[in-house]
């Protein structure tokens, strides 16, 4: 079993050239064209034809010519008639006959002849020739002559005909392995890899000439979903061997690397005339991204639910406890409660406000209100907000006396400033210590907000910014919140053609950073060299 790309398909030209002009040869003919009949070469595809000793645009003269007389068929299998010698004048092989010096040239006489090709099969094509009007060969003539040189070149096409077909099946077949977006192998009854397809590769890691002869379990250490290894009893291709149904069948497999990763596996078997297994293939595709997708939802249904019933019972006691008939309560002991159901109800309403809000972003439904903005007042405002409603962080300003205006919306912006200082505030355990800075560059200004707090670590340094995705310091410890906040930021970052990215270590605290466009760019000094 090779899934090779073939290379043959020139020498079949050549192949079937060689019986064409060994006919033409026979029968006494110069030159000429085999038009193959499209049943006998591919029914999808228009006539094709071979040539001997003629060029491209001359055989193409020919045929226009050929077309307007009459044609050979299995009640006529051969016609003959005159060459137009203004035909024959384009002809390059009949300017060179009999061109002899100190001789004037002279165009010979050129008939065409027309065979009708066929065997029990059927049609094969129609060989048309030119041979010389005066000469008169006893094969042409003779009918038994004529059907022998026939029957000759039909077996012999047909067997090139068939050869051809099996070439381009092949490189069908080659194409489809090549190209596949699911990773596909192969193995012997030794369950050894014979084949290794592209995809396989970029799934696993391995390069095919690195494992063909291996053991396909060495290779890719097969595994079940609770992650215990797959021994041969559990083996898929096995399964098939054993004439068992082997269908989409979850698993996890681990890269050359060693990432484990998941993965939903077809096997099936190739059984010899004998009824035995011969060759069994194993098609997989990577259902990691699935896999996330429903952890993710999961997580949200988590995460919601969490956050939606907390400030619910808050509110919930806090209103039982003031509906007593038998509750008395001082006006400062009311006031508290009251301002805590206050708190609570805010709370709820800024947790469903986002939920919409990353509907809309995740619907395209983004709208933004471009202008010059100054970004300094506005940092200095957002940031004196904070002071009055966290009188315990320390904010420090580090901000640059003459900040370039930046082309921004200025409601959205300060929700990414108060999400950024909020999410500093809550991820700084004891009295948080934040810093808000700005600095200009030559097409941005970069805002960062820092803060000495738990960190993130590394690998989730990437992912933070997606929706429903928190650190796992956060998800381990009491801090609320839904994992929406950075994806909105991200969301309106981007929304203005800036950038936004966090630099972190774990347990020394996050500076998170994003970039907005400059109303006009820097006016960089000429260099001259």
């Amino acid at each position: 079993m090779s899934w090779s790309q073939p290379h043959h398909s020139e020498e079949l030209s050549v192949q079937m050239t060689i019986l064409v002009g060994s006919a033409i040869r026979l029968l006494g003919g110069l030159a000429g064209v085999f038009v193959l009949a499209n049943e006998a070469f591919d029914p999808q595809s228009s006539s094709e034809y071979t040539l001997y000793q003629l060029l491209e645009e001359e055989a193409a003269l020919l045929l226009s010519h050929i077309r307007e007389r009459a044609q050979p068929g299995p009640a006529r299998p051969l016609v003959v008639d005159p060459l137009p010698s203004s035909l024959t004048a384009q002809l390059s092989m009949a300017n060179s006959l009999f061109e002899d010096e100190g001789t004037p040239t002279r165009l010979p006489a050129l008939e065409r002849c027309s065979v009708f090709v066929a065997d029990p099969a059927g049609a094969v094509g129609v060989l048309h020739y030119l041979r010389f009007a005066s000469l008169l060969t006893p094969l042409v003539t003779a009918g038994e002559g004529q059907s022998l040189v026939s029957a000759q070149l039909a077996a012999g096409l047909r067997a090139a005909l068939r050869a051809q077909t099996l070439v381009k099946e092949q490189q069908r077949l080659g194409a489809i392995f090549e190209q596949s977006a699911e990773g596909i192998l192969s193995v012997d009854v030794a369950l050894r890899i014979l084949d290794f397809n592209p995809a396989m590769e970029r799934l696993t890691g391995w390069h095919e000439h690195e494992v063909v002869g291996r053991f396909y379990g060495e290779v890719l250490r097969p595994k079940d979903r609770q992650g215990h290894e797959l021994g041969l009893q559990g083996s898929p291709i096995l399964q098939a061997f054993a004439g068992q149904r082997v269908v989409e069948r979850e698993m996890m497999i681990v890269a050359r690397d060693g990432q484990q990763f998941s993965v939903s596996v077809n096997a099936s078997c190739i059984f010899s005339a004998h009824g035995e297994p011969t060759i069994g293939i194993l098609t997989m595709r990577d259902i990691t991204r699935e896999r996330a997708q429903e952890e993710q939802r999961s997580t949200f249904i988590s995460v919601i639910s969490h956050e939606l019933q907390t400030p619910i019972a808050i509110i919930k006691g806090y209103a039982s406890t003031l509906a007593r008939s038998d509750a008395v309560l001082n006006p400062e002991a009311l006031h508290i409660r009251l301002k805590a159901v206050e708190e609570e109800a805010d709370r709820l309403n800024a947790l469903v406000g986002n939920l919409l809000y990353a509907s809309r972003i995740q619907a395209g439904g983004l709208h933004m209100e471009i202008t010059p903005l100054d970004l300094a007042p506005l940092i200095e405002r957002v940031v004196q907000r904070m002071r009055v409603r966290v009188p315990e962080a320390v904010i420090t300003l580090d901000l640059p006396a003459h900040l370039p205006t930046v082309l921004a919306d200025r409601e959205r912006i300060t929700e990414v400033l108060q999400n950024l200082l909020e999410n500093a505030r809550k991820y700084s355990p004891g009295q948080a210590q934040i810093t808000a800075a700005c600095r200009a560059m030559a097409d941005e200004v970069i805002v960062s907000i820092s803060d000495r707090g738990m960190g993130i670590a590394l690998r989730e340094q990437e992912s933070i910014f997606e929706r429903f995705q928190r650190a796992d310091q956060a998800t381990q410890s009491t801090i609320q919140g839904a994992g929406l906040g950075l994806y909105i930021c991200r969301a309106i970052v981007e929304a203005h053609g800036g950038r936004i990215w966090v630099e972190s270590t774990l347990h020394s605290g996050s500076t998170f950073s994003f970039s907005l466009p400059r109303e006009e760019k820097a006016q960089l000094p000429m260099v001259v060299f």
